[in-house]
């Protein structure tokens, strides 16, 4: 008794989904399951190229044929729709990128931005790089002429500002923008990327580097990011217009607050509800007493990079302030990374500070560095006050993230 092909009578809608779930090299393989399957995926909106490797010129040639003839085969079945496009490849040398890989991906671009791309993931890299500032190969200018893009998400390319800078340039539907590991040629040509995103609501930004520095950035001055929900900054060494920020839910800050444009005065961030951010001197203070409706708080006490040399003395004379900000008054849960890194006697005290303050803390996290002194600061800590009659300490290893 031959068993019922149970999947191949499901609707096309249902088949679609499920095919669309893989690489579109399984999904082209299926067609072997069944007659039905032969022609189904040509019609999904979706190519799904992850995790190819490129080590020489025979495969960068073989995977080059191999999406030309997906293109060709999908041209062929009548379906000229595109909606998201997934491209994630590591290659062995850099000149193989400039000459074969790039110029391919142009050819690409240049056809999938033509079919309503929504969902555009673009991701390159070198092939056991030890080194994350390597020279990257510029990003096709295609991709900013594409008027639908939703959701776009880069990693491992150079942006340069001369499509940036033109009168056409904007990515008018553009709601989630990712940056990771991308090389600009100044910080200009980032915020101009910025203000061309006007109905942006996500942004997260890791690992940016400028290759020249602008000391004036009109754009910067100007930038603001009116539909941004959740903002998601780290390692990104340029002056920061924080203004731009001010009406995001969630932001995290893992970079250097004295280089964030403060100096204009912060603005009152009255949605914002989640902060992670860095602790270096007062300045954390002077930030979250701009957060009024604050219910959930990320500390990461100092930790060593090459920004914090400069200020590591300010901390010695650090007291209690004698303000108390609004936030305390809504503040849920509070969370202290790397305790104890660099100065206990610091630590101890702001998380005094908040326990004395904060009158509604259900939840305070410490994850302490090292283990030595992990018994006394839980014995001290527990000892201490609290405003919060309900408010539970927790302690546990800095290895394990929260």
């Amino acid at each position: 008794m031959v068993a019922a092909d149970r999947i191949s009578n499901l609707s096309d809608d249902i088949l679609h989904r499920i095919l669309s779930l893989n690489p579109t090299k399984d999904a082209i393989i299926t067609g072997v399951l069944s007659k039905r399957w032969i022609h189904l995926w040509p019609s999904i909106p979706l190519l799904n190229f992850t995790n190819i490797k490129l080590p020489d010129i025979e495969s960068i040639n073989s995977f080059n044929h191999f999406f030309h003839s997906v293109l060709a085969s999908r041209d062929n079945a009548g379906n000229h729709s595109i909606n998201t496009l997934h491209l994630d490849i590591a290659y062995a040398n850099l000149n193989h990128a400039h000459s074969l890989i790039i110029p391919n991906l142009t050819a690409w671009l240049n056809i999938v931005v033509q079919r309503q791309l929504n969902y555009l993931d673009l991701h390159l890299s070198l092939l056991n790089a030890a080194n994350r500032f390597y020279q990257r190969p510029r990003l096709p200018d295609t991709v900013f002429s594409c008027k639908t893009l939703v959701v776009l998400n880069l990693s491992w390319f150079f942006v340069d500002g001369f499509y940036l800078s033109s009168s056409g340039f904007g990515f008018v539907s553009l709601k989630t923008l990712r940056l990771k590991n991308i090389n600009f040629h100044d910080d200009e040509v980032f915020m101009l990327l910025l203000a061309g995103c006007p109905v942006l609501e996500d942004l997260k930004v890791c690992n940016i580097v400028f290759l020249s520095e602008k000391h004036d950035c009109p754009v910067a001055e100007s930038l603001y990011l009116s539909k941004l929900i959740r903002a998601d900054i780290t390692d990104c060494p340029c002056i920061f217009p924080v203004k731009a920020l001010s009406n995001s839910e969630f932001m995290r800050f893992q970079i250097r607050l004295d280089i964030l444009t403060i100096h204009d005065g912060l603005p009152v961030f009255h949605n914002l509800t989640h902060l992670v951010i860095n602790n270096i001197s007062d300045l954390v203070l002077l930030f979250i007493r701009h957060c009024h409706n604050l219910q959930n708080l990320v500390i990461y006490q100092k930790t060593q990079t090459e920004w914090d040399t400069d200020v590591e003395d300010e901390e010695e004379s650090w007291g209690f302030p004698n303000f108390i900000p609004q936030c305390f008054s809504y503040l849920r849960t509070c969370t202290i990374r790397d305790f104890a890194y660099f100065d206990l006697d610091h630590d101890i005290m702001f998380a005094r500070y908040i326990l004395n303050n904060a009158g509604v803390l259900e939840t305070m996290t410490i994850s302490i560095w090292g283990d030595e002194e992990q018994h006394e600061i839980e014995m001290e800590l527990s000892s201490y006050p609290r405003a919060s009659a309900t408010c539970q300490l927790q302690f546990i290893d800095n290895k394990y993230d929260m």
